[in-house]
C-alpha cells in the first residue's frame, strides 16, 4: 500500500483529510509546515504530495524545489491546494502553477483520490520496471 502526505498549516483541514484517508485504508502522513514536510519525506518513501500553497514561513512552491532537488522521483507527483484562486473560477476547475495541478479550497475530499490513485499506479509501474531490470542484470 502506497502512502500519500498531505501538507497544509490548517490543523482542521490536515485532521479531516488524514481521517478520510485513514478510513478508506490509504496510508497518510500529515505536516503543518515545508520544514516538517521535509523531515518526513527523508524519512519516508511517499507515492505523491499535496501541498498547501500557503504554509506560513515558506511556500508550497519552495517545498516543491526542495522535493526536485533531494527527491527528484517525486517532483512529477505534487499538487498544490489553495484558497487563493481568482474570483469567477467555477469549483472543479483544473488549474496549474508551475506545470502543476492545483485544487482550490473548499475542495471535495474525492478530488484528492483521484491523484492518489495515479501515483499509486506510477508507484507499482515504477517498482516492477525496477524489478526487472534488477533480474534481467542477474540473468
Amino acid at each position: 500500500m502506497a502512502t500519500v502526505m498531505y501538507v497544509d498549516d490548517e490543523a482542521a483541514i490536515r485532521r479531516v483529510v488524514g481521517r478520510w484517508f485513514e478510513k478508506r485504508g490509504t496510508a497518510i502522513l500529515l505536516a503543518e509546515s515545508a520544514a516538517e514536510a521535509r523531515r518526513l519525506l527523508r524519512e519516508h518513501d511517499v507515492a505523491g504530495v499535496f501541498i498547501d500553497v500557503w504554509l506560513g514561513e515558506e511556500t508550497g512552491f519552495d517545498l516543491l524545489a526542495w522535493i526536485a532537488e533531494h527527491r527528484p522521483q517525486l517532483k512529477d507527483r505534487v499538487v498544490f491546494i489553495t484558497g487563493d484562486v481568482a474570483p469567477g473560477v467555477a469549483p472543479g476547475t483544473e488549474l496549474q502553477a508551475l506545470g502543476r495541478a492545483v485544487i482550490a479550497k473548499p475542495f471535495q475530499l474525492e478530488e484528492l483520490q483521484g491523484y492518489v490513485t495515479q501515483w499509486t499506479q506510477a508507484v507499482h509501474r515504477s517498482d516492477a520496471t525496477s524489478d526487472t531490470r534488477t533480474f534481467n542484470q542477474r540473468t
